[in-house]
């Protein structure tokens, strides 16, 4: 795939962030006896690297906007970015967590990253044009259309009863984003999650579709956000019935 201008700033500010995160993520070892420690290391961590971020992304698009929320029809360009999408598993030490960085124009999503800083993996989407990861390698769903079988991501629902009855296989890792981009790659053949932020998923969104598979996502009523994203239309109904 060839990036485009704006996919090309994206991944290269997504890069600039990840070395000091994976470096940080290195020091987080010696300071696990602390929860005060931890979490004060994290959140300059966070601030860190969202400020290396926002500093290229306006170095080169300096009129371009930033967003939260869901992407706004009236605003033609908005960088949506998660500096660190798996935060508990950061600071638990677990090696499940990516840097997201989505654009939106007039209400849609058109290029977004997915970066693995410690495997210095990217997964990369442009609206029209395909999931990859990397410059190289396509991604697409699995074939998978029923729910016999499934490997299913969840995140945030408890009642998992109501999977019993099938014979499938269910994931809790922490990181939806990263989850969203192995449904891409067809590893995962459903994700479902509640209570995330648009940021967590807008990338995701995006690098699904791009690689053949059907994604719902809504505004919840405390502001946060659900997704069900599946490889077929059939195994999102599907899925989507069961809550």
């Amino acid at each position: 795939m060839s990036d485009s201008a704006d996919l090309h700033i994206i991944r290269k500010a997504a890069e600039k962030a990840s070395y000091s995160i994976a470096r940080d993520f290195g020091e987080l070892e010696r300071l696990q006896s602390s929860k005060k420690g931890v979490n004060s290391f994290v959140a300059a961590t966070i601030k860190s690297a969202r400020e290396r971020i926002t500093e290229m992304l306006t170095q080169f698009r300096p009129d371009f906007h930033f967003l939260e929320n869901t992407p706004n029809p009236k605003i033609k360009n908005a960088f949506i970015v998660n500096p660190i999408c798996g935060l508990h598993n950061f600071k638990r030490g677990i090696p499940y967590f990516s840097i997201n960085i989505a654009l939106s124009n007039a209400g849609e999503i058109v290029s977004g990253i997915t970066l693995e800083p410690l495997k210095g993996d990217c997964f990369c989407a442009q609206a029209g044009g395909g999931t990859f990861l990397g410059n190289k390698t396509r991604l697409r769903v699995s074939s998978r259309d029923m729910l016999d079988g499934a490997l299913i991501s969840v995140n945030g629902f408890n009642d998992l009863a109501k999977f019993s009855n099938n014979n499938l296989e269910i994931r809790k890792t922490g990181s939806v984003a990263l989850d969203l981009v192995y449904l891409a790659a067809g590893k995962y053949d459903a994700v479902i999650a509640k209570d995330i932020e648009f940021s967590e998923i807008a990338s995701g969104i995006l690098q699904t579709k791009e690689s053949g598979g059907f994604v719902n996502f809504s505004v919840q009523t405390n502001g946060q956000y659900s997704i069900f994203a599946a490889s077929s239309l059939r195994l999102l109904n599907t899925v989507s019935a069961l809550f």
